[in-house]
């Protein structure tokens, strides 16, 4: 048997026709939904998708995974690289100005090692540093970095730029364009560097990478750059789905994960959160019915977003907060607007309220009257808080928006967690909501904060 082995596919010789097919159907996952499909009704789809072919070709970013597999069979192949493994020889990463802790240095090295990889690093491990130390071993090459949001990218380029001073560093968004060897690019605006990036990249990173694993045309930006021998995606949180998994390592690669948040709290590079989850009544019956025949809009509206007694909770939380300190930095996410503003319109003492339709320069501006506030402050957010928003001085957490994901809940937790001077301990406030749906939902947030490792109390 023998592996041909190209920059982004690989195909699998072999004779033995029963170890392909074994192979493939190990790679073939049936796809949510399928059975409803015309295609699949009428015989013409299996409804799955393959990520081995019939004649043995697969994303090379799966390698890993496929010789694991070979290997439980004692089959060891012969591995043919197709292109030039070592074309390009990686500098000294070094940036003044930092020290890379172990497990950044770690995520390096594998990074270079490896060509290709997935670094899993929680919320405030400094993987915008691992980036950096990356760009500056394999400066001097055309690198390609894809964002999916501005803001995003703006935050990486200062921190390149400014911090790390790393030249030739360009920007590519909706309204702004500065040409560099390294392109920083949002995936909205690619078409932009498609002349100048898409065949010439030798290396592509692609930040909070598991957006990328869903959508016809993210998930197509990091399976192109053809040329791009070194593909490293860099996120908090992968997909646990199949499908999403295979598709993301299948363009990245292999799946290393730095440290867990629970690591790093007991080195003492993250603060150590205190997760109270507050019990909620089962709703009664009211103008729209018994709960369990809602619709989960019609729940989530009713006992989420209008919650009379949930809303007041949030309130009285605040206020609690609030009486027994002088400087608390309080952060409030919830998922729709309607719910900031009922919040907004109850919550007293100073309230801000960052929401995604504000630009760049109004984020910064509400954030810096929130952290500078002479008393204590609420910030009030939709997702645009979720990830990329570094706010070190949060001292407490309320998560009103609920939501089952657990890269939502992973990733709204880790906003809490950066050290700062003026906290020792953070402090997490979530729901345990009743009802069909909400009920279900709060019970994979519990199961998501106990398996990173954190005690939680439920009152």
């Amino acid at each position: 048997m023998q592996i041909d082995i190209g920059i982004q596919y690989s195909k699998l010789h072999t004779d033995n026709q029963k170890l392909l097919q074994a192979l493939r159907s190990l790679y073939s996952f049936s796809v949510p939904g399928s059975v409803y499909t015309p295609a699949r009704r009428y015989g013409r789809w299996d409804g799955k998708t393959h990520f081995i072919s019939v004649i043995g070709k697969f994303m090379t970013g799966l390698l890993p995974r496929v010789l694991e597999d070979l290997k439980r069979i004692d089959c060891e192949p012969t591995l043919n690289y197709t292109y030039d493994r070592n074309l390009i020889t990686p500098q000294n990463w070094e940036i003044e100005g930092y020290t890379l802790r172990d497990y950044q240095e770690e995520s390096v090295r594998v990074g270079i090692s490896n060509h290709r990889a997935i670094i899993q690093a929680p919320t405030g491990a400094g993987k915008t540093l691992i980036m950096a130390a990356i760009i500056k071993a394999l400066h001097g090459r055309k690198i390609t970095l894809l964002f999916d949001a501005k803001h995003l990218l703006t935050q990486t380029y200062r921190f390149l730029t400014d911090d790390c001073g790393i030249d030739s560093v360009g920007l590519c968004y909706g309204e702004g364009y500065i040409y560099g060897d390294i392109m920083l690019c949002t995936v909205q605006s690619i078409e932009k560097i498609l002349d100048t990036h898409l065949e010439e990249s030798e290396v592509l990173m692609v930040d909070e990478c598991h957006k990328f694993a869903v959508g016809t045309h993210r998930l197509a930006a990091i399976k192109s750059f053809p040329n791009a021998q070194y593909r490293l995606g860099f996120t908090a949180t992968v997909p646990t789905e199949s499908i999403p998994l295979h598709s993301l390592e299948g363009a990245l690669g292999k799946t290393h994960e730095v440290r867990t948040t629970k690591d790093l709290v007991d080195k003492g590079h993250l603060t150590k959160p205190s997760i109270q989850m507050i019990s909620m009544d089962k709703p009664k019956k009211d103008n729209l019915g018994n709960c369990s025949n809602y619709s989960y809009e019609d729940a989530y509206d009713t006992y989420i977003v209008n919650h009379k007694e949930r809303n007041e909770k949030i309130v009285n939380i605040v206020n609690t907060i609030r009486s027994n300190h002088d400087n608390a930095r309080i952060l409030i996410l919830v998922n729709r607007l309607e719910h900031g503003k009922n919040l907004q319109s109850i919550l007293e003492g100073p309230c801000f309220y960052l929401r995604g339709e504000d630009d760049i320069g109004e984020r910064y501006s509400t954030i810096r009257r929130f952290v500078t506030c002479a008393e204590s402050s609420v910030l009030l957010g939709t997702r645009i808080l979720e990830t990329g928003v570094d706010i070190r001085e949060i001292t407490h957490f309320i998560n009103a928006r609920g939501l089952k994901s657990p890269i939502a809940t992973i990733q709204a937790l880790g906003r809490s967690l950066r050290l700062h001077d003026n906290k020792d301990r953070v402090f997490i406030y979530d729901f345990m909501d009743r009802g069909r749906y909400l009920a279900e939902h709060s019970r994979k947030r519990y199961n998501t904060y106990k398996k990173e490792g954190h005690e939680v109390e439920i009152i």
